[in-house]
C-alpha cells in the first residue's frame, strides 16, 4: 500500500488480481461489507501471507501523495458536480500545487488498478468496478436498493430531515455514477457489474454468503 502507484513500471508475473468489487449506491454500506467480507474470506486461507485486504480512503490518500496535493483535493474531486470545482479548490485552499482533473483521474485510475493488479484485495468504489473489467479473476458486486429506502437508511444514519436525506441520496448516486462512466470505454450496452444485490430484501450475511460462494464458483479463492 506504501509503494508508488505506477502499475506499468512493474512487470507482472502471475496473472492479475484476484480483485473483488463492490460498487454502492447511497445507503447501501460498502465498507461494512468489505471488511466483514476479507475476515469470512481470510478464514479459508491457511497462509497469512495470502491474506485478503479491503481498500476505500486508502486510494485518495495514495493517489494524493503521487500527486503531492491536498488529500481533500482529490475527496473534492470525487464530490464535484461540474467542472468549475478547480476555481473553488483554489480560493479554499491554502496548498501551494492543485491538479487538473485529468491528472487526479490519472492517478485514481494507477493506484487502482496498482491494488488491483497485485491481488488479494476487495476494493469499495473509486471506479473500480470499470477499471478492473480486463482482469479475469476477478467479481464485481453491485449494492442498490429503492430510493424510499436509502432516503431511510440515510435519514437515520445521519440524523437529517427526509428532504435532506433524498437531496443527499440522488446527488450522490448521481455523482457516483458520472465518475464509473467516465472510465468506461465508450461502447453499448456495457456490462459492468457480475452480481446485484438489492440491500432492502437481503442483509450483511446473507449476501456474503452468495459472494462467498459466487467467488468459489470462479475460482477466485
Amino acid at each position: 500500500m506504501n509503494e508508488r502507484a505506477r502499475p506499468e513500471l512493474k512487470k507482472v508475473i502471475e496473472a492479475p488480481g484476484p480483485v473483488i468489487t463492490i460498487s454502492r449506491e447511497c445507503g447501501c454500506s460498502g465498507r461494512i461489507l468489505a471488511e466483514n467480507l476479507t475476515g469470512r474470506i481470510n478464514q479459508k486461507i491457511d497462509n497469512p501471507s495470502k491474506n485478503w485486504k479491503w481498500v476505500n480512503k486508502e486510494i485518495l490518500s495514495l493517489a494524493s501523495k503521487e500527486l503531492k496535493i491536498n488529500p481533500d483535493q482529490i475527496k473534492n474531486f470525487l464530490d464535484a458536480e461540474d467542472k468549475n470545482f478547480i476555481d473553488e479548490i483554489v480560493s479554499s485552499f491554502t496548498v501551494k500545487y492543485y491538479a487538473p482533473d485529468a491528472k487526479i483521474k490519472k492517478a485514481i485510475k494507477d493506484v487502482v488498478r496498482h491494488i488491483a493488479i497485485n491481488g488479494n484485495v476487495v476494493i469499495i468504489g473509486r471506479g473500480s468496478e470499470a477499471l478492473t473489467q480486463d482482469i479475469q479473476r476477478s467479481l464485481h458486486v453491485k449494492l442498490y436498493a429503492p430510493l424510499s429506502w436509502k432516503i431511510d437508511a440515510i435519514r437515520m444514519r445521519d440524523n437529517i430531515s427526509k428532504e435532506d436525506a433524498r437531496r443527499f441520496v440522488v446527488n450522490t448516486d448521481k455523482r457516483r455514477l458520472k465518475f464509473v462512466d467516465s472510465y468506461l470505454a465508450k461502447e453499448d450496452n456495457k456490462v459492468v457489474y457480475d452480481i446485484d444485490f438489492n440491500c432492502s430484501k437481503f442483509n450483511q450475511d446473507e449476501i456474503i454468503d452468495m459472494i462467498m460462494k459466487a467467488i468459489e464458483y470462479k475460482s477466485i479463492i
